[in-house]
């Protein structure tokens, strides 16, 4: 606050210097032009003395022209020498058509004609100019002369004559600007005494600004920082959870002002949020106890939901059993059936009839069969449903899309053209992609984005296993595309080439038909960096604080892990706070066996 009153108060004082340093130049050149107009009219009058006492000075009593060379001209030469000759003023007479080189104008004099045939009625052309020779600065002044009837007889016409002096005529008439005079005045004593009065007026500043700037101090100090400084300690002290403060809320005298009630203020709150704290502390042991009896009824609810499932699972494995052991049983005989009647078919001694009645047994024989394949195919898919992966995505997002488009969230899902069908649960994948999604949504802010993508990496060609390009260790990730093969470690730079490539780092030693990648990617809110290596464990939830804003079991992202490690893959994360989170899911590809190589693999998941 005093820096930037002192330097307000610096700014217009030097305003003011300035505006009086231009007062002051100005003052001096009107002053400067006084005195030429004073001189000038000395001079002048000179002039018409001498021009006016012609006839007693250069003629004798009868009339007769006796020159005594005293004429107009000379005298205010010989007078303006005089005068010039003890002081730095300069009085000259200069015409454009000089009848001595000296006479001749200089260049200010040049523009001072040039000004008085311009403009006619102009009375004297002045200015400030540097002079030349000295370089000092210099007040010119220059007055027209303008030919009289007595300038006629040396002047006037005929224009070339010799006139008794022995110069020729300039065939002037009356009214013609026959010269004129001009006065420089030097510039140095007003420029010193300008220069006295800035020197002056800038100590004054200069002692304004430091007194000012030392009253503001002090002021300052004792009536704005030591009451801030005792709410800073008090504030700290808050703080630790040390509501032992000192703070002096008794009012000043001359009444209270805004710091005064401020401080009586910041107390009330700080007693107040003691009380809360003190609230606060109760209800939590509270709930956490009603926390408690809740989990213990959910961990009684789980046990009961496994028994059921677990019965639930026996039951459909005995009915697809079933299924596939009738269905085999029915394949045997169909088999036979379809040989000999096929047998049948290639005698040609067989009649027509004959031979169609047999065509209608290997069609409906083969139709049978067909529809066998097709029951036992449903029952191993049935029976080994954990083992086979379908598209996912599309009914994921399909579940999502209305949380998603509450939250005003673009959620985006898409496989590459190259995923194939893979053995795996499909039950768990789902629970796996649709709790990272549900994550994703839950802390992306409104109108951000959530994206969802599988992507399938190549094995490795084993040659390069052979010539030692990697050594196969625990952690130890490498990329492959068919055509190079690349490696890093499990780190920051393969977690950003997933999300920005959708590339994601294999291990080398697992996968050896390769690897589905599955990625979840938002701009949310993101994970600090101390919450990461915890995020997947059981309970753990980044920002553990009972003011956060998103609540939860703390079990989603336990669940990913568990049934991610269960395909034998692995869970990752890369997350940047405020920037967002990429999780990525990596499980081995399984083919599918014989049996059931006629499903259409472009319908990848």
């Amino acid at each position: 606050m005093a820096i930037i009153v002192i330097v307000l108060i610096a700014v217009l004082m030097g305003a003011d210097a300035l505006w009086n340093y231009s007062l002051q130049r100005t003052q001096a050149e009107n002053e400067a032009r006084e005195k030429a107009e004073v001189l000038a009219s000395e001079m002048r009058a000179m002039w018409d003395f001498i021009d006016m006492n012609q006839d007693v000075i250069n003629r004798d009593e009868n009339g007769n022209f006796r020159t005594k060379t005293l004429v107009c001209v000379v005298a205010a030469k010989s007078v303006s020498t005089l005068f010039t000759s003890d002081t730095d003023y300069i009085i000259r007479f200069t015409g454009e058509t000089p009848r001595q080189k000296a006479n001749a104008p200089d260049v200010f004099e040049q523009e001072a004609f040039d000004a008085f045939r311009s403009n006619p009625g102009l009375a004297s052309y002045s200015g400030v100019r540097t002079d030349e020779e000295t370089g000092q600065r210099v007040f010119r002044y220059t007055e027209p002369l303008y030919v009289t009837e007595s300038c006629l007889e040396c002047h006037g016409d005929p224009a070339g004559e010799i006139d008794q002096y022995g110069y020729p005529k300039e065939g002037m008439k009356v009214g013609d600007i026959g010269g004129a005079m001009s006065i420089t005045e030097p510039m140095s004593i007003y420029e010193e005494g300008i220069a006295t009065s800035v020197t002056q007026q800038a100590l004054m500043v200069l002692i304004m600004v430091a007194v000012a700037g030392l009253g503001i101090f002090l002021a300052a100090n004792r009536l704005l920082l030591r009451p801030i400084e005792s709410l800073s300690r008090a504030a700290h002290d808050i703080e630790t959870g040390n509501f032992d403060y000192k703070l002096d809320t008794t009012p000043r005298v001359g009444g209270e002002d805004e710091l005064s009630e401020f401080t009586r203020d910041f107390d009330s709150m700080a007693r107040h949020l003691e009380r809360l704290c003190t609230d606060l502390n109760s209800e939590v042991k509270k709930q956490t106890e009603e926390t408690r009896v809740l989990n213990d009824m959910l961990m009684y609810q789980q046990q009961e939901l496994k028994k059921a499932l677990d019965k639930l699972h026996e039951e459909s494995a005995y009915k697809s059993e079933f299924f596939a052991i009738v269905s085999h049983e029915l394949r045997t005989p169909l088999t036979s059936i379809l040989a000999f009647a096929r047998l049948l078919l290639e005698n040609p001694n067989l009649d027509e009839k004959t031979h169609e009645s047999i065509a209608d047994i290997e069609a409906n024989g083969t139709l049978l069969l067909n529809l066998v394949n097709n029951i036992l195919t449903i029952s191993k898919a049935e029976a080994n449903r954990n083992e086979l992966l379908v598209d996912l995505l599309g009914f994921i997002k399909k579940t999502l899309d209305p949380i998603a488009a509450n939250k005003d969230i673009a959620l985006s899902a898409k496989a590459d053209a190259n995923v194939p069908i893979s053995m795996a649960d499909w039950e768990k994948l789902r629970r796996v992609i649709e709790n990272l999604a549900d994550n994703a949504i839950k802390y992306t802010h409104r109108g951000g984005r959530v994206d969802v993508r599988a992507t399938f990496m190549a094995p490795l060609d084993p040659r390069a296993y052979d010539d030692g390009v990697f050594s196969g260790d625990e952690g130890e990730l490498a990329y492959g595309d068919g055509s190079n093969v690349t490696s890093r470690s499990d780190s920051k730079a393969g977690l950003d080439s997933a999300r920005h490539d959708w590339k994601v780092p294999l291990p080398c030693s697992s996968a050896p038909h390769g690897t589905i990648c599955v990625t979840v990617a938002d701009d949310g809110m993101g994970i600090d960096e101390s919450d990461i290596s915890d995020i997947f464990e059981l309970y753990k939830q980044a920002g553990q604080s009972p003011n956060r804003r998103y609540r939860g079991t703390g079990l989603g992202l336990a669940v990913v892990k568990e049934l991610t490690e269960l395909h034998g893959g692995v869970a990752t994360v890369e997350s940047q706070r405020k920037v967002g989170s990429t999780f990525c899911v990596r499980i081995p590809y399984v083919p599918l066996p014989d049996e059931e190589e006629d499903f259409d693999e472009d319908s990848a998941c």
